[in-house]
């Protein structure tokens, strides 16, 4: 006995995660004239260990001093830039993300803001924030006077 299944043509056309879908629409559509392109959101990893909090933003073509590495209030806040390539330049695909992102995470109060540490390589930008040491109970003199 054969089946017939009907095919939801649509589904088939769009991909497979919705997150792509921009993607999908600027191959087939491309974008309207001097329309400017929209910052991205670059992805981030964060984790601790005994001493410090960690955190790695993939930045991939950006330069070192295009970063602004903030910290107020208890929160972290990575900013950067991707420049664009110049406009004459006539590309066939162009599928990298340009222009401002920024991602900001929140620490817990057991950070010490006076040694957070930033380096970059190969396309990583790595920022390191050491905990505050523990309290340490210790012992008070008395002074006879």
């Amino acid at each position: 006995m054969s089946r017939t299944v009907a095919k939801n043509r649509l589904r088939e056309m769009l991909p497979a995660h919705w997150s792509d879908l921009d993607s999908f629409v600027e191959q087939w559509f491309g974008n309207p004239p001097n329309a400017p392109k929209m910052g991205y959101f670059a992805p981030a990893s964060l984790w601790e260990d005994q001493d410090a909090f960690y955190v790695e933003v993939d930045a991939p073509g950006v330069n070192h001093d295009a970063f602004e590495i903030t910290f107020e209030k208890g929160a972290l806040l990575i900013s950067a830039e991707r420049a664009a390539p110049p406009e004459e330049r006539k590309g066939l695909v162009d599928e990298r993300r340009y222009g401002k992102f920024s991602r900001t995470v929140t620490l817990p109060e057991t950070v010490d803001p006076e040694s957070i540490e930033a380096h970059l390589t190969d396309g990583v930008l790595g920022v390191r924030i050491a905990k505050k040491p523990e309290a340490q109970p210790r012992r008070i003199e008395i002074k006879v006077s």
